[in-house]
């Protein structure tokens, strides 16, 4: 139905007068002594055979399980029907001197000789007084929830734009020595020396291969948190295809299954300039 001489006559006329690549790799090999003649034939009857006996064979085939055809890390999840295993969930509390282990490592710098930024200070200052005072806010409890997972071995991924500082100046995941260029430290890797390892990196503006990428990641990846913030709803509205195409549509339209997480910081504000309205400030999609 797709002919190419429709809108390429000259061209497929010039195709058509190639041999073929088989033809031609198997001329060379014979001519070179490295095949005879009969063991091409016989290579190329057998394969034929094996496509005939499978042609044969789909035959018999009643009922075509789309799901049976796809490679999926996620069969500890589902059942070959599609259903979950187990609809339940863990306890996730911790103990509460765990959570201030990791509030005062979010208010460290686990790193010797290393000079951080003035305001950077007057903030771990006041993260260490909340733990002090059995207080929280957003960016400590987003610490104290990603470090918790990391310590239990889980990975933590997070990108978007401006993450590792964070939308509101507030989440500085990432610390910058002051002076030597280029020398970063990440506390939440120092949580536990048996703890998975956090990846937090600032993408780029190219939101819809961003979202794609991590999209993939998530997909392979059934056992990590990972996460993209769009700081505002139009650099979202940049990513809208993706969504639209493959995360909401993931389960029912492709048969897969994704734990990715799409953050929406400035939701909260009011200012999302996005499409959909009515999304919160913390924008969680999940396909399964």
């Amino acid at each position: 139905m797709d002919e190419p001489m429709f809108t390429q006559p000259l061209m497929y006329k010039q195709i058509k007068k190639q041999k073929g690549v088989l033809q031609t790799f198997a001329e060379k090999l014979i001519a070179e002594g490295v095949v005879t003649t009969q063991h091409y034939e016989e290579e190329v009857a057998r394969y034929d055979k094996i496509c005939e006996d499978a042609y044969a064979h789909s035959k018999d085939e009643k009922i075509l399980h789309i799901k049976h055809w796809l490679d999926s890390p996620w069969p500890g999840f589902f059942t070959l029907e599609g259903q979950p295993k187990t609809i339940s969930c863990p306890s996730t509390g911790i103990r509460e001197d765990e959570l201030c282990h990791i509030g005062n490592i979010a208010a460290s710098v686990p790193v010797e000789d290393f000079t951080i930024h003035g305001g950077l200070s007057r903030i771990l200052k006041g993260r260490a007084t909340m733990v002090s005072q059995r207080e929280c806010d957003w960016a400590l409890g987003e610490y104290m929830a990603f470090g918790s997972l990391l310590k239990e071995g889980i990975h933590v991924r997070l990108s978007g734009q401006d993450v590792e500082r964070g939308t509101f100046s507030h989440r500085h995941h990432i610390l910058h020595d002051q002076n030597v260029d280029k020398r970063i430290c990440i506390p939440m890797n120092y949580i536990s020396p048996d703890q998975a390892p956090y990846t937090v990196c600032n993408s780029s503006l190219s939101e819809y291969g961003v979202l794609g990428f991590e999209l993939g990641f998530a997909m392979a990846s059934p056992n990590a948190l990972v996460l993209w913030e769009a700081q505002f709803g139009d650099f979202h509205n940049t990513a809208q295809c993706i969504i639209d195409q493959f995360i909401s549509s993931g389960q029912a339209k492709w048969v897969r299954q994704n734990g990715i997480v799409l953050l929406l910081p400035h939701g909260m504000e009011g200012m999302v300039g996005t499409k959909n309205h009515d999304l919160p400030h913390s924008v969680f999609i999940k396909a399964s």
